[in-house]
């Protein structure tokens, strides 16, 4: 072999590896600037979208009954079920209560939404006498929701249970909260 070829060849190398030195720059950059941005729920869905158990993909009773809407895909298609109710302090809105409602899920869950921009405060969301307390699902700089675990709706005449959405007040010493009365779900 020349030492022309030789050169060559070497220069060759060295080119393919710089591309796939690049290119993996490229990637880890892009998965930097993107993964701050994603938050713990979204990057568990899209895991569960790849391996197809979500249930939005498979609505069943395992995968979909007691489960996170925004973790399982049900939130895309997602409907608020009537007027909300609100959550008052002295006269004054403070949050409100929601029922929802994903005909591709075939499942319902509630959130309630804390209206006060930087609160701490305690939320909690109780359907049919079980209560969650946990940290908001969203927090923005002007509100905060905490959702429910789902219901799979199995049967075609399945009642929704009351929703209470509970809201921390005067330092956590005192509660608001207003009730969603139990419905059928519309449709049936």
């Amino acid at each position: 072999m020349t030492q022309q070829v030789r050169m060559l060849t070497s220069r060759n190398v060295l080119m393919g590896l710089g591309s796939i030195l690049s290119a993996v720059i490229l990637a880890g950059g892009f998965f930097l600037a993107v993964l701050p941005r994603m938050s713990p729920s979204a990057l568990a869905a899209s895991l569960q979208q790849a391996t197809g158990s979500t249930c939005a993909q498979a609505p069943t009773m395992q995968h979909c009954n007691n489960q996170d809407p925004e973790v399982q895909g049900c939130a895309a298609d997602a409907q608020t079920l009537s007027l909300p109710t609100y959550i008052m302090e002295n006269g004054v809105p403070i949050g409100k209560v929601e029922r929802r409602w994903s005909a591709k899920c075939q499942s319902w869950w509630g959130r309630v939404f804390d209206l006060r921009a930087g609160s701490q405060a305690n939320m909690f969301i109780t359907i049919a006498g079980t209560q969650l307390s946990a940290a908001p699902t969203f927090v923005s700089s002007t509100y905060r929701i905490l959702y429910s675990q789902m219901v799979f709706d199995a049967t075609p005449t399945q009642q929704v249970p009351a929703i209470t959405g509970t809201l921390g007040i005067h330092g956590g010493s005192q509660t608001a909260s207003a009730t969603l009365p139990a419905i059928d779900i519309p449709g049936k």
